[in-house]
């Protein structure tokens, strides 16, 4: 669910499942400089994102060190995601691209 910033309800966006777009337990969520949404996917070990209207666009690379059970999420300034990996129970940081 997305909300203004006086916290008017505004659209929801995603369901359930594994295919773009679509959640298996969302945990974690970001926005970018340029008004993106990241969320981490727990259940499908993923980041997915979405423009500022909910569509999706595509995920976070992270196949050169993959996700197991992300949950918090956040996005520096300088271009990075850094992640909290319950299931390698440790942080990752990743490369952002968009």
């Amino acid at each position: 669910k997305v909300f203004d910033s006086e916290g008017n309800f505004l659209f929801t966006f995603g369901s359930n499942g594994e295919g773009n777009g679509q959640f298996n337990a969302p945990t974690g969520v970001a926005v970018d400089q340029k008004g993106n949404i990241l969320v981490a996917d727990w259940g499908n070990s993923r980041i997915q994102v979405f423009d500022s209207s909910g569509s999706f666009l595509s995920f976070v690379n992270t196949a050169a060190d993959p996700l197991y059970g992300p949950q918090g999420l956040a996005v520096t300034s300088d271009g990075y995601v850094a992640v909290a990996d319950s299931g390698n129970h440790c942080f990752k940081i990743y490369k952002y691209l968009q």
